[in-house]
């Protein structure tokens, strides 16, 4: 059997991905040899170079605060102006009271 073969049928999800681990975890060519059975050319030409190529998550943050004084969080409420809202935000707005009119409506009546 070939080792590409090997590879795509016989070995599962599982072993394959612990392949990719292995060699980022330095494990030798021979050692994956030995183990899986796949040659070392498949791996140094295949596989190794994908290893190579991928690249560490960088998560970054934010710097500066959102407000100079952190007791201001949660205290500032927007103030909305119904003038300027858009077509869809005052259809959305109207729609709203009209459903909870209706819900005040019919719970004041049991």
């Amino acid at each position: 059997m070939t080792s590409d073969y090997i590879y795509n049928h016989v070995l599962g999800d599982r072993e394959r991905g612990l392949v990719s681990i292995y060699l980022m975890n330095g494990k030798t060519f021979k050692y994956i040899y030995g183990r899986y059975g796949l040659s070392i050319r498949y791996i140094r030409n295949n596989i190794w170079p994908n290893i190579l190529n991928i690249n560490p998550i960088k998560l970054g943050y934010k710097n500066t605060a959102y407000y100079d004084d952190e007791m201001q969080y949660g205290f500032t409420v927007p103030q909305y102006n119904i003038n300027e809202f858009s077509k869809l935000e005052l259809l959305a707005h109207t729609d709203y009271e009209l459903k909870n009119k209706a819900y005040y409506e019919t719970q004041q009546q049991f």
